[in-house]
């Protein structure tokens, strides 16, 4: 079964002093994946169709740290926790995105 949701999140890291810099160096990346990899887990996401995956990165360093969802083509500017949270309850659970957070690239 395809997923309704397929989540991409940058979890780029690049050396300190990169000129394009990257989501990680700006308190996203890793540790914000990781946060939706809980929440995936806890709310059994892949149970209501939701698949998540880390991606190298998007294009869009200047907005990062970053997250996409498709098929919606939503693209997401997050920096804490929180946001995560909000996504999924909102996106993920009543198929609203998450309009504060949204940007377009």
């Amino acid at each position: 079964m395809a997923p309704k949701y397929h989540a991409f999140v940058c979890t780029t890291s690049r050396p300190a002093g990169h000129p394009r810099g990257c989501c990680t160096s700006k308190g996203g990346g890793q540790p914000l994946y990781d946060r939706l990899l809980q929440k995936f887990q806890q709310g059994m996401l892949w149970e209501k169709g939701v698949s998540i995956a880390q991606a190298s990165c998007l294009g869009t360093c200047n907005a990062g740290p970053v997250m996409v969802v498709y098929p919606d083509n939503v693209w997401y500017q997050i920096k804490t926790a929180e946001d995560i949270d909000e996504i999924v309850a909102s996106h993920f659970g009543q198929g609203k995105p998450v309009e504060r957070l949204v940007f377009n690239p």
